[in-house]
């Protein structure tokens, strides 16, 4: 099972398969916690923000992921 990572959000994946959660989850995350900006991002990038006081990076959505995971890293 996955979890939504997002403060006070109790979204959970129900999926037959490990894959088929991620899949889930992204789409949760681009439904529920993504929001269209005005910029040029070039193919297969993506932005991101730390938090609220840093500056937006263009990643690879790997480094992004990556990225997510160190900072939820438990």
């Amino acid at each position: 099972m996955v979890r939504c990572s997002h403060p006070g959000c109790s979204w959970r994946s129900i999926a037959p398969s490990e894959d088929a959660a991620w899949t889930q989850y992204a789409e949760h995350l681009v439904e529920e916690h993504a929001r269209t900006v005005d910029a040029e991002v070039p193919d297969g990038m993506v932005q991101i923000k730390r938090d609220d006081e840093s500056e937006w990076m263009t990643v690879t959505f790997d480094e992004a992921r990556n990225i997510h995971d160190a900072l939820h890293d438990d």
